[in-house]
């Protein structure tokens, strides 16, 4: 089961008002650009969470689970209606809370944080080292060798859940339960590049930075291509792994 919080947290809190509007029957809101206090900070994680894990989220994330930018936009409009809950105007308000409150215990078992698994990894660019990517396999093996290593599960439905396509299996607590899912996903979906499992000390992704997925090309025993998100849209241009080959194969003749 995931970290289920049934009823919201008391989320009660002194919002800021112009005095102007203090005798009005709605009074108007003012958002603050400051940065809040631990407390009220402890409270935004806890509501973020109720909300993130809410079955009218939750539905959307499975309304949407096949557009990245959509999943993006949900999240985002989470996180800022809850900064925007307790008088604050940007979202920074919650997302730097990790780093303002480093050793705060609250904090580091908050839900984004604690299954958030993004890491640039260990190896960088020079160091040592579906159906688009069969494609990538009929035509370039043997010639290279392209494999798919299957890390921890990104959103899994015990612990971080988005919606019931995407979170589809529990967070693997084995390495039997890892090769299970592994084989499984390659029946299913007929996936013909060879796929490797991470250790369950996750040490594939710490050291390549991984997390939720990535590719790269490593050449001569050099990681010469280490594949970077877009910056608005979080998603992966395969294009750049096609481009790479295709010069790979230029220059060699």
């Amino acid at each position: 089961m995931a970290d289920a919080i049934d009823t919201p947290p008391d989320v009660n809190n002194s919002l800021y008002y112009d005095d102007k509007f203090s005798c009005s029957s709605e009074k108007q809101q003012i958002l603050s650009d400051d940065l809040p206090p631990l407390d009220i900070v402890r409270k935004m994680i806890k509501y973020e969470t109720f909300l993130r894990l809410s079955d009218p989220i939750q539905q959307l994330f499975e309304l949407y689970h096949k557009d990245d930018n959509a999943i993006t936009m949900v999240l985002d409009l989470v996180q800022q209606n809850v900064v925007e809950h307790f008088g604050y105007s940007h979202v920074n308000a919650l997302r730097t809370a990790i780093s303002r409150f480093p050793d705060d215990s609250i904090i580091k078992e908050a839900f984004y944080i604690k299954h958030n698994k993004i890491t640039q990894g260990l190896v960088n660019q020079g160091q040592c080292a579906l159906d688009r990517l069969n494609k990538l396999v009929r035509s370039h093996t043997p010639a290279m060798r392209l494999l798919t290593i299957y890390i921890a599960e990104a959103h899994a439905r015990d612990q971080w859940p988005a919606g019931k396509t995407i979170s589809c299996v529990d967070q693997p607590k084995t390495l039997v339960e890892r090769l299970e899912n592994a084989r499984e996903f390659k029946k299913k979906f007929n996936f013909e590049m060879p796929i490797l499992v991470d250790s369950m000390d996750n040490t594939f992704h710490i050291t390549y930075g991984s997390w939720p997925f990535r590719f790269y090309i490593i050449n001569d025993g050099k990681l010469i291509l280490k594949a970077e998100p877009g910056i608005t849209t979080y998603a992966y241009d395969l294009n750049e792994l096609d481009t790479w080959i295709d010069n790979f194969y230029r220059d060699k003749k």
